[in-house]
């Protein structure tokens, strides 16, 4: 099993209730199996996919490296990794 901790920011610390949770997972889980566990209510998944996949406008980091989209299935995490789930932010 690893440890891994995921950080909410902006609107999502209030979709899942909390700034950051702990969470024990398989050695080899994937980014997309872990977002799996972390989602618990319909409302959760609507924010975060759409159609099964990670939606545009929300990024996902792990140890502070944007992880794209594409990458989810395929990246796997590692012992006391620090997976970041906030919205893209815009600016002008």
């Amino acid at each position: 099993m690893v440890r891994i901790k995921v950080k909410f920011f902006a609107y999502f610390r209030e979709v899942f209730g909390a700034r950051e949770k702990e969470l024990a997972v398989e050695k080899g889980t994937t980014l997309a199996e872990l977002l799996q566990k972390v989602i618990e209510t319909p409302q959760q998944e609507k924010e975060l996919l759409a159609g099964g996949r990670l939606k545009p406008q929300v990024v996902i980091m792990i140890n502070g490296s944007v992880v794209p989209p594409e990458a989810l299935e395929s990246r796997r995490l590692e012992d006391n990794s620090v997976v970041a789930v906030f919205p893209m932010m815009g600016g002008g």
